[in-house]
C-alpha cells in the first residue's frame, strides 16, 4: 500500500513540478501512446520495490527518478506497473507500424488517432490534478526505506494529513493544465497533419521517413526531460510557439489532401453506396447562417487565380436556387467572389474532369480550383451554375481510383 511522507508542495515545488507537466504535455503531442508508453515503463520501475524487491539494479534506477518531479508522480498512476509497461510499449509499436504506410494512415487518421489523441490528454491530465489532491509530495515507502526505520516511516505516515493543496497549487496547476491543454492539442495536430500529407503524397517510404523522424525527436525530447529538465522546459516553450504557428497553416493543407486525395478513398473503402451529405459538415456556422436555404454546400480549392488567398484555401460553393462563391477568413467579413466577373476575367477556363480530381482551370493555369471526386455527382450542376463549359479529360494516366498508393496530382 502507498504511504505518504510529509513534504508539502511549495511554490517552488510547484513551479518545478509544473514545467515538467508542460514538457510532458508538449512530448505527449508527438506521439502520446509512446509518451503513456515510457510513463508506464518509468513509473514501474519507480515501484521496482513492490514487484521486484531484491533487484538492486531497479532501485539504484528508481532512487535515481526520484529527483524528477513528474516521474516520480507517475509512479502512482494506475499504470505504473510492469504488466500496462509490456501492454502500452507494444500499443505504442502497433501505432508506429500502422502510420508507416500511406494506406493504414489513411484508415487510422480518420479512426483510432483520435482515441490515440485523447490517451495522450488524459495522462497529462491525470499528472496535472495528482498535487491538488494533496498536501504532500507523493513518495514511496520503500524508496525511504533506506535511510528510515520502518517505525518511522509508519510515524510519518499516521501522521501526515489529508487536507486540501494550498491555493497557489491549485491557481499554478489549472493555469499549467490549461496552457498545457492548448498546447497538446495544436501540436498533436501539426504532427498528425504532418503524417497525413505524408500519406497523400505519392513518395514510397515517405511515412516511414517520418516515423524515424518523430521517434527520434520523442525519445530525444524524453531523454532532455530526464537529464536536463531546465533545457526541456525551453525546448518545449520553442516547439510550443512552433506549433501554434503552423497549426492553422497545416489545417489548411491537410483539409486539402484529405478532401481531394482521401476522403474519396475512405468512402470507397466503408461508406460506398451511401450518398456524399449535401451540405458538407465542416461548413463554417457563419455561412450556414447567411444562407440558410441552401441545398448544396461544396468545399473549392484554390491552387491560383484568387488574390489574396493562399494556395490550397478552401472556397465554399454554395447553392440557394443561386451559385455562390464564398470565401471565409478568421476576424473578417464573409467574401464572395462575383462568378460573372470570374467569367470575365478568365473567359478560356473550363471545367474538367480527371480520375483523381475535378479541375476548373485555364490552359495556363492562371485560374486554377480543385473540387474533389466526392462531388462527381454534382458537378455538371455546378459548372452550369457558375458559368463554365464542363467535359471529362480525353486521356487519364490517373490511377487515384484504382489503388489506395496512388493519391496526389498535380496540384
Amino acid at each position: 500500500m502507498m504511504l505518504l511522507a510529509s513534504a508539502p508542495m511549495t511554490v517552488g515545488k510547484s513551479l518545478s513540478y509544473y514545467t515538467g507537466i508542460f514538457s510532458t504535455a508538449v512530448t505527449a503531442s508527438v506521439n502520446p501512446t509512446a509518451t503513456m508508453a515510457a510513463l508506464s515503463v518509468l513509473g514501474a520501475i519507480e515501484n521496482a520495490a513492490d514487484y521486484s524487491p531484491d533487484s538492486a539494479f531497479f532501485t539504484t534506477i528508481a532512487d535515481a527518478l526520484n529527483g524528477i518531479p513528474v516521474i516520480s508522480t507517475a509512479a502512482d498512476l494506475p499504470i505504473a506497473n510492469p504488466y500496462a509497461a509490456v501492454f502500452l510499449t507494444l500499443v505504442a509499436a502497433i501505432m508506429i507500424v500502422l502510420h508507416s504506410f500511406a494506406e493504414s494512415k489513411i484508415v487510422s487518421q480518420a479512426t483510432i488517432d483520435k482515441i490515440d489523441k485523447f490517451t495522450g490528454w488524459i495522462g497529462v491530465t491525470a499528472l496535472s490534478i495528482m498535487p491538488m489532491l494533496t498536501t504532500e509530495a507523493i513518495e514511496k515507502t520503500h524508496r525511504a526505506s533506506k535511510h528510515a526505520s520502518a517505525a518511522a516511516l509508519s510515524m510519518a505516515a499516521s501522521s501526515s494529513s489529508s487536507s486540501a493543496a494550498p491555493w497557489y497549487v491549485w491557481v499554478i496547476g489549472i493555469i499549467t493544465l490549461i496552457i498545457a491543454s492548448v498546447v497538446y492539442f495544436c501540436c498533436y495536430s501539426c504532427v498528425d497533419n504532418i503524417g497525413t500529407i505524408c500519406a497523400a503524397i505519392p513518395v514510397k517510404g515517405l511515412n516511414i521517413i517520418e516515423q524515424i523522424i518523430k521517434a527520434i525527436i520523442h525519445a530525444g525530447m524524453i531523454l532532455l526531460q530526464l537529464t536536463f529538465p531546465a533545457l526541456s522546459f525551453i525546448i518545449s516553450i520553442i516547439l510550443a510557439i512552433l506549433g501554434i504557428l503552423l497549426f492553422r497553416v497545416l489545417a489548411r493543407i491537410t483539409f486539402y489532401y484529405k478532401e481531394v486525395y482521401i476522403r474519396p478513398v475512405l468512402h470507397l473503402l466503408f461508406r460506398k453506396n451511401k450518398p456524399i451529405a449535401k451540405i458538407h459538415k465542416k461548413l463554417p456556422r457563419k455561412i450556414r447562417k447567411k444562407f440558410p436555404e441552401a441545398t448544396l454546400a461544396v468545399p473549392v480549392f484554390i491552387i491560383k487565380g484568387i488574390k489574396k488567398i493562399p494556395s490550397r484555401s478552401v472556397m465554399w460553393y454554395i447553392d440557394d436556387g443561386k451559385a455562390h462563391l464564398i470565401i471565409k477568413k478568421t476576424g473578417r467579413k464573409l467574401r464572395e467572389i462575383d462568378t460573372a466577373e470570374l467569367k470575365e476575367q478568365f473567359p478560356a477556363a473550363c471545367l474538367v474532369t480527371y480520375k483523381r480530381f475535378h479541375e476548373l482551370h485555364t490552359p495556363d493555369k492562371k485560374l486554377d480550383l480543385v473540387i474533389g471526386k466526392s462531388y462527381t455527382e454534382y458537378i455538371g450542376l455546378i459548372a452550369k451554375e457558375i458559368g463554365f463549359p464542363y467535359k471529362e479529360a480525353e486521356k487519364n494516366t490517373d490511377t487515384a481510383d484504382e489503388s489506395l498508393t496512388a493519391l496526389s496530382g498535380n496540384p
